[in-house]
């Protein structure tokens, strides 16, 4: 009887341990990037131009967990994550990413695409008012591309004639008119450990 009451009481342990979405302190450099990190600074790139940097990430905060879960800041609920240490290839949700710097003391991600759409309404043929549903004019002109939509994703063509993904930054007004503040194909995100 007391071998069940204590395999219980382990099990209701390690059950509150896995919902309480508390991670393990990095203490890197490790094979994973277990535990808490704060998103410092991101370099945005399209067509191999820098054409932006920030003092934040997308992702503010952002926490990993042994179980191969993850927290995100603003976002409600869990994301599954998976690391592979000897490609440095991580996968968060529909977000993949190169790992190019693991230490105790940063953690540097390089995008790399998003699975099956970004999740958001992309253009699509548009509307009356000739603006897709993110409120766009299309084909839209940037850095001497013209970027156009297949109606769930933007691209542009490079000079090889590939045909390259890309995303916008920007805020809509009260006609529903977006002012795209810039276009990217990649970014570069730096973390610091967080607790």
């Amino acid at each position: 009887m007391k071998g069940i009451l204590k395999a219980l009481i382990l099990a209701c342990g390690a059950l509150i341990t896995i919902s309480s979405c508390k991670p393990d302190i990095y203490k890197g450099p490790l094979d994973n990037p277990y535990g808490n990190w704060l998103g410092i600074h991101t370099d945005y790139f399209f067509n191999s131009e820098t054409v932006a940097q920030t003092d934040a990430c997308g992702y503010s905060v952002i926490s990993f967990y042994r179980q191969g879960l993850c927290c995100i800041e603003g976002h409600k609920g869990t994301l599954p994550f998976s690391y592979d240490h000897e490609s440095s290839s991580l996968e968060v949700g529909q977000d993949r990413w190169t790992v190019t710097t693991l230490t105790g003391a940063e953690m540097v991600l390089e995008f790399i695409g998003t699975e099956n759409g970004d999740g958001s309404e992309d253009g699509n043929d548009g509307n009356e008012d000739g603006l897709d549903d993110n409120g766009i004019k299309l084909p839209a002109e940037f850095k001497g591309m013209t970027i156009t939509s297949d109606g769930t994703e933007y691209f542009y063509t490079d000079k090889n004639g590939k045909q390259v993904r890309c995303y916008f930054v920007g805020t809509k007004d009260e006609n529903g008119t977006t002012k795209v503040d810039f276009w990217f194909d990649t970014h570069t995100d730096r973390f610091v450990p967080y607790n």
